[in-house]
């Protein structure tokens, strides 16, 4: 008598070690964003409800996202003209921006009544899937030629942030996350490019240097009517522009300096009331280590990103199928690159980019891109736990 297979949300093999921790993070940054709404809303308690209503439907519909791409066939089974329509998709999002109203100086949203999407964050998982699906399966036969069109699809998307909606952060994320798919790929053919990508990258960290230095600080001068360029000359000396551009920057060093180990407690920051710019998006870590301090805020978050890189890059070094290194490889640079850019930049180490903290955070598009990529990761282990087991039985048969 066959046993009757138990209903469940999630398929079989899914790696629920990334379910648990992305909800726990997205929890723990529910409570920290309420915390810091209150502080905009001067304790307005209806800011608790609305919140918490937002954040419950992008968590929604960021779980209905992986689970229906985990349970659907292959993203990379798709004939590549396919992905190439999904791609030119994006791109005509990212181009819309125009027609809306710039944030902090960038048109990054695209505005849909109360709500805003941000094409960029799905530009992030689209050059996952491009580049995975070029090279896992080598549609044009060619690596050198699947290396082209790849690097200018990039290119297209990195130009097309930077340059057209002023996104400093987001472009800088596209261009990482492929620059670092591109090292992990294992054909020789590519290697004379790779040797020209670790010459660019050495030249990118000598000239990021050379900008923060003094000697780079005083040649940036000339330009700081530039809201980017304002930004990189209050990382080298941020009270030299305490109330324009190093406002931001002062106000998350003190906030971290006042929460020490182990904070004020929950509620309590004195800053958030201080008219504390983007303190749930982009300056939120400074508000949770004040509240919270190092060990109670900082740390549980470091434990669930903990979680999230080792379990991707478990099964990326398990499996041999190129494809789905890539995307896993990729997700995991996702991810890394967003804590560095946030860390760094609300920390004075860089200069501020506007890169939310993945899943801590207020916003949307970021929680939904992020959880499409972990739904493709998710794919992408079912399907290779399945081909092990089918082989298993296959070789057991034999």
């Amino acid at each position: 008598m066959k046993k009757k297979r138990k209903f469940s949300i999630f398929p079989a093999y899914i790696d629920k070690h990334l379910i648990i921790a992305i909800t726990l993070l997205y929890v723990f940054g529910t409570i920290m964003i309420i915390s810091t709404e209150m502080g905009l809303k001067a304790g307005d308690q209806s800011v608790v409800f609305s919140t918490v209503g937002k954040q419950f439907l992008y968590y929604i519909a960021g779980i209905i996202t992986i689970i229906f791409i985990s349970r659907y066939k292959r993203v990379l089974s798709f004939d590549i003209k396919y992905i190439w329509f999904a791609y030119g998709v994006i791109l005509f999002s990212l181009l819309m921006t125009r027609a809306f109203p710039a944030i902090n100086g960038a048109h990054a949203w695209i505005w849909i009544g109360t709500f805003t999407v941000q094409p960029s964050e799905f530009a992030k998982v689209m050059v996952m899937i491009l580049g995975a699906k070029l090279f896992g399966y080598n549609p044009y036969n060619d690596f050198k030629k699947s290396f082209l069109y790849f690097v200018v699809a990039v290119g297209v998307y990195f130009i097309t942030v930077l340059s057209y909606q002023h996104d400093l952060g987001s472009a800088v994320i596209i261009a990482g996350i492929s620059y670092i798919m591109l090292l992990i790929v294992p054909y020789k053919e590519l290697n004379q490019y790779r040797k020209v990508m670790l010459l660019l990258l050495a030249l990118g960290i000598v000239g990021a240097i050379f900008v923060l230095s003094p000697i780079g600080t005083k040649l940036f001068e000339h330009f700081s009517d530039s809201y980017m360029a304002g930004r990189f000359l209050a990382a080298a000396n941020p009270f030299a522009y305490q109330y324009d551009t190093g406002y931001h920057l002062i106000m998350g060093l003190v906030s971290f300096a006042t929460g020490g180990w182990f904070g004020v407690g929950l509620g309590n920051s004195i800053h958030k009331y201080m008219n504390f710019p983007n303190s749930p998006s982009d300056f939120i870590l400074p508000i949770i280590v004040e509240e919270l301090g190092i060990v109670f805020g900082l740390l549980p978050i470091l434990i669930g990103y903990g979680v999230i890189f080792w379990r991707l890059i478990k099964h990326s070094l398990k499996f041999n199928n190129v494809a789905s290194k890539m995307i896993l490889v990729g997700t995991f640079a996702y991810l890394a690159l967003h804590f560095v850019l946030n860390v760094g930049g609300v920390g004075g180490f860089i200069p501020l980019t506007g890169v939310p903290l993945l899943l801590i955070s207020r916003g949307g598009s970021s929680v939904v891109g992020f959880m499409m990529a972990i739904g493709f990761c998710e794919r992408e282990i079912i399907h290779n736990i399945r081909k092990e087991k089918e082989n298993e039985n296959n070789s057991g048969k034999i």
